[in-house]
């Protein structure tokens, strides 16, 4: 992590303060350039007076050796780190580092995000051999519809905490994080944006869950049951969002105090207990609410009625915070198309685990996986468009450069070898996670070494997708002005959830093929 001056942002008052190392000469400099332009400045006394004329003329512009303000009408109000305008102004200042920050190396990066990949793995392995128990529960057998909302509600967590922690982590790269106020402010602003879009999101996803159930014909399609596979969907969504935001801003203030990059650590430890928390409240509450869906259809209505009006609520305070209010005006294209790749990822899943039950233990983990790895390259590529970039404008090749497969692990620029570190290190990761869940699940009386290498080519081959994607989508969107950190994260995870749907069930039923009895073979219905 790097920063070579610090912006902290007033929203209330329309100020941005950029602290500014300490220099009388830059400081004299800038304020001439930019609000005296025409009056010479040749000594230290004259630069004195025309700065204490600058004080009495407008009390809201303050400066001292250290710190600058500008009020709004130098930077606009609603400036987000995109801004050309704020960009112009300071290439006008040569500046040093407020701070010596030591430079990241490939060893501190592998350490950095090795240790919250593998905890994150343990959540997704816990997640998995709990979707294999819960799988044959009242709830999951009886309300077959919400096993197609599971990789939604799973992805929200790609969608959105994930999505949230490469935001933190940019605004802090920015120096947007660095006091109370600031990160008092960006958490509330952040808890309300995603409590507004995972309402919404869990909405939709159970429309389309229930739609599907009904267009396949099932005779035991009622009101009750749509009402209350709904309601478990957006009490869910709504719960474990303000836990993982929570989660997030603190994780990304911890980084900030101990000078760690939060690129290389906020999106794999999204990932360490969201997908456990995501599905362990999705079979409480699903279950609760399954158990009186009979006998509570005017109080469950209710109950989903007040949640989605709640968002309106939630959108108004995410609107009031200039760096969400974009997410909020421009954010949803993203996380819906996601949400629908998710959906078909679900209903792929759906039919795998009716024939092969054990596809359950698997599913979390291998979507995970790669799911957290290419969020971290894409939090990476985010925060280096952002630092090096104008908006609209790649600061580096042209967008077909990244075209070419062979670029990404190519290994000739830093982002290629940091691609190629992370592929490498999802082996060992899949690895452990597989003996894991043989050991604690399967048992080792059925292991088997053609699955293992099946589910290390499946498993290599997800993630070599979606990292070659990600550094031509998060490109693309730069160059039609649309911020990647919003939007190219939930489209990496939902497709990750689609490819990792696809590949487990062509491993299945390549394993069957082969006459392994290792996992359970149903009938289809």
């Amino acid at each position: 992590m790097s920063t070579n001056m610090i912006v902290n942002d007033d929203v209330e008052h329309g100020v941005i303060h950029i602290e500014i190392p300490e220099s009388p000469i830059i400081s004299r400099n800038f304020l001439t350039a930019s609000h005296t332009p025409n009056t010479p400045s040749n000594s230290d006394s004259d630069s004195s007076r025309k700065s204490s004329i600058n004080e009495e003329t407008n009390e809201n512009l303050k400066h001292s050796k250290t710190s600058l303000s500008l009020v709004s009408s130098t930077v606009p109000l609603g400036w987000f780190p995109d801004s050309k305008h704020l960009l112009d102004i300071i290439k006008r200042v040569s500046y040093r580092s407020t701070k010596k920050n030591k430079p990241e190396t490939k060893k501190s990066f592998i350490i950095e995000t090795s240790i919250p990949f593998f905890l994150a793995g343990l959540g997704m392995a816990c997640a998995g051999l709990l979707f294999d128990r819960a799988s044959k529960w009242s709830f999951l057998t009886e309300m077959k519809e919400a096993l197609v909302l599971i990789p939604p509600l799973l992805g929200l967590k790609g969608n959105l905490e994930m999505t949230l922690a490469s935001r933190l982590a940019t605004w802090s790269n920015l120096g947007l994080m660095s006091t109370r106020k600031q990160q008092l402010k960006i958490y509330i602003a952040s808890v309300a944006l995603d409590q507004a879009q995972a309402i919404v999101v869990a909405f939709i996803a159970a429309i389309i869950a229930s739609a599907s159930y009904k267009l396949e014909g099932h005779d035991n399609f009622t009101w009750n049951r749509v009402i209350a596979l709904h309601l478990a969907s957006v009490v869910t969504a709504s719960a474990t969002s303000f836990m993982l935001a929570t989660l997030m801003v603190t994780i990304t203030i911890i980084a900030i105090k101990f000078n760690i990059n939060p690129d290389n650590i906020s999106t794999p430890l999204a990932g360490t207990t969201g997908d456990t928390v995501t599905l362990g409240f999705f079979i409480l509450f699903g279950t609760l609410i399954n158990n009186g869906k009979e006998h509570n259809l005017v109080l469950y209505s209710i109950l989903l009625v007040v949640f989605l009006v709640s968002s309106s609520f939630w959108m108004y305070i995410t609107s009031r915070n200039p760096l969400t209010r974009e997410v909020l005006k421009f954010g949803w294209y993203s996380i819906l198309s996601a949400m629908v790749i998710s959906t078909g990822g679900g209903y792929i899943m759906k039919n795998a685990i009716i024939k092969y039950p054990d596809v359950a233990i698997f599913q979390p983990v291998i979507n995970g996986v790669g799911g957290n790895l290419v969020a971290v390259q894409s939090s990476r590529i985010s925060t280096y468009l952002h630092k090096f970039g104008q908006l609209g404008v790649l600061p580096a090749n042209r967008i077909f450069t990244y075209l070419n497969p062979l670029r990404t692990f190519s290994c000739r620029e830093d982002e290629s070898i940091y691609a190629l570190i992370l592929l490498l290190m999802a082996i060992p990761g899949h690895i452990i996670f597989v003996i894991l869940i043989f050991a604690i699940n399967i048992g080792f009386t059925t292991w088997n070494w053609l699955f293992l290498f099946l589910y290390l080519v499946i498993g290599i081959t997800q993630l070599s997708l979606l990292l070659y994607i990600c550094q031509f989508f998060a490109r693309m969107l730069w160059l039609v002005k649309v911020n990647p950190d919003n939007n190219t994260i939930p489209i990496m995870t939902a497709l990750g959830d689609l490819f990792g749907s696809v590949l487990l069930l062509g491993l299945f039923a390549v394993m069957v093929t082969t006459g392994f009895t290792g996992f359970e073979v149903l009938a289809s219905e």
